[in-house]
């Protein structure tokens, strides 16, 4: 076939006009045509075009007619239109997608965009167009489709927020849709869902988490169920989330998921957690956290061979207080102690309330009993500090007794009985202050 000379015009262009080279290298293209619209029967038409409708492109002529008498009417009507608005607004974009018969006698779905080049005095004279197959992309609409007739009223009529995704050719991760369910719950739309990607949804950040997690379900190619955290449109949610991908021939190409919203559940189990963990009154660790972190210490210490200390300490003078001004009055001591114990120590040490008017501390990571001493006077001296307690000062002392791991015991039981006898043992000896075992 000979050269034609709208080809070599082209090349020529495209040689000396960089915004015709960037407008060809941006597309993906499947064929590129380069028309003369001022002899308009004439139009190049690239071999990958005919290639990609299964024709021969050494049969076809550089003819417009070459490629109407294949293109569905409808869809060639919308073509015209959109070239009549392209040719009268520079700004308004040709690109639409119409259907071809494909030798075969099949449907090739086509993207088609194009640039008007314009004379001097703004006439178009030329357009230079792309072709982008997009077939592939049609047919998974259509499966997608069938698929969703079988089970719309499952997909819908399930309290389960659910949702679906293709994964592309290159492994991108695009939603298809979403039920009633989870729009509800979410706050996304159907519409704001649909062909966006976990980034364009939910932020770069968020995005990226949401798509390591589809990525390893289309690694594993099994079932999955992972817990998450989301901020959404809707607030912020904690989800039970269970992805399932669908095989094709061995490929993933699409992924079920299904959300359970939970958040309230999390809530119940953090409010069990801490009641089942901390003191109600004072916010403190209570008798069993205590044992835990205790248990901790020895484990961590016992690998570096450092050394800490436990704390038993006992309000002297709680009891008239709590005689004399009521059990409300009692409860504001116990925690203003607990305050004034936590600020005395570091974030790394811990103060408990084991019960009643008993505290104990463990100072982690001490270097020598002299700065034990300091550490323990001044808890001392604050416990003795008045405290204003509903326009009343009151008054307390405290009994505190010190053991040092390993020097007093390794175990925490043998640790926490040195402690609490070297308490009582001050408590026999008149009340108020502090020794070591």
């Amino acid at each position: 076939m000979q050269e034609n000379y709208l080809k070599k015009e082209l090349y020529d262009l495209t040689k000396n006009d960089t915004k015709i080279f960037e407008f060809i290298q941006s597309g993906s293209l499947d064929g590129i045509w380069y028309w003369d619209l001022e002899d308009s029967e004439n139009e190049w038409m690239s071999p990958k075009f005919w290639e990609t409708l299964g024709y021969n492109p050494e049969e076809k002529k550089h003819m417009t007619s070459e490629w109407q008498n294949i293109i569905f009417k409808e869809d060639l009507n919308l073509a015209f239109s959109n070239f009549e608005k392209h040719c009268a607004d520079p700004t308004y974009p040709y690109d639409q997608i119409v259907r071809y018969k494909h030798k075969n006698g099949s449907t090739v779905w086509i993207r088609c965009r194009g640039l008007a080049i314009r004379d001097q005095n703004g006439k178009p004279i030329r357009m230079l167009g792309a072709h982008t197959d997009i077939t592939d992309l049609k047919e998974s609409e259509k499966k997608y489709s069938r698929l969703m007739k079988e089970y719309e009223k499952v997909f819908n009529g399930t309290q389960d927020a659910m949702f679906l995704i293709k994964v592309t050719l290159n492994g991108e991760f695009r939603y298809i849709r979403n039920n009633l369910s989870h729009q509800n719950k979410t706050g996304i739309t159907l519409e704001q869902l649909r062909n966006s990607s976990p980034q364009e949804l939910l932020g770069e950040e968020t995005g990226d988490i949401v798509a390591s997690n589809y990525q390893k379900c289309v690694d594993s190619k099994h079932s999955m169920t992972y817990e998450e955290e989301l901020w959404l449109p809707a607030g912020q949610r904690v989800w039970l989330t269970t992805l399932t991908p669908i095989i094709e021939e061995g490929i993933c190409s699409y992924i079920v998921g299904s959300a359970e919203d939970i958040t309230e559940r999390k809530k119940l189990e953090l409010e069990l957690e801490k009641y089942a963990n901390y003191d109600k009154l004072t916010g403190l660790p209570n008798r069993r956290l205590f044992f835990e972190k205790l248990e901790l210490s020895i484990a961590e210490n016992k690998k570096v061979n450092t050394r800490f200390a436990v704390l038993f300490i006992d309000l002297d003078g709680f009891k008239n207080i709590n005689d004399n001004y009521g059990h409300e009055a009692g409860d504001e001591v116990l925690t203003t102690v607990g305050n004034r114990l936590l600020k005395c120590v570091r974030k790394s040490d811990t103060v408990a309330r084991m019960g009643g008017d008993e505290y104990t501390v463990i100072l982690k990571n001490v270097e020598d009993k002299k700065s034990i001493k300091i550490l323990v006077e001044k808890i001392h001296k604050s416990l003795q500090e008045v405290m204003q307690i509903n326009g009343v000062e009151c008054f307390i002392n405290s009994s505190i007794g010190v053991a040092l791991y390993p020097e007093n015991g390794d175990d925490s039981e043998t640790l926490l009985r040195n402690a609490d006898s070297l308490m009582y043992e001050i408590k026999r000896n008149g009340k108020g202050g502090y020794k070591f075992f």
